[in-house]
């Protein structure tokens, strides 16, 4: 499935809306209480010291994931930006931050 198929499937979820300002708090709001649940699951898998997910905590970071994936696509048809370009943006600015960074190149 390409960024464009799941973006066209997410904007199709139905989503209660009171009104046009609910189009973009849902999904902030979604993205903050996911990445926060998404965080504090991270965040035990360090308990013994060393990351390890057990296969429960998988599973949970999966659905998190997608959740957020979902929040995503949502703003994304609100801001009229395809997925796919965003990823291509994304690329482009880890490509420039990792040419900064790199220690050879200082």
């Amino acid at each position: 499935m390409t960024f464009e198929e799941y973006q066209n499937l997410a904007a199709k979820v139905p989503i209660a809306l009171r009104n046009d300002r609910d189009r973009i708090e849902l999904p902030v709001l979604g993205l903050q209480e996911e990445t926060d649940r998404l965080r504090k699951l991270l965040s035990g898998a360090f308990a013994s010291g060393k990351f390890h997910l057990t296969p429960a905590q998988s599973s949970e970071a999966k659905d998190r994931l997608a959740d957020i994936l979902w929040c995503l696509a949502r703003l994304c048809v609100e801001a009229g930006v395809s997925m796919e370009n965003v990823a291509a943006h994304g690329i482009a600015q880890l490509q420039t931050r990792a040419e900064r960074l790199d220690p050879n190149r200082r």
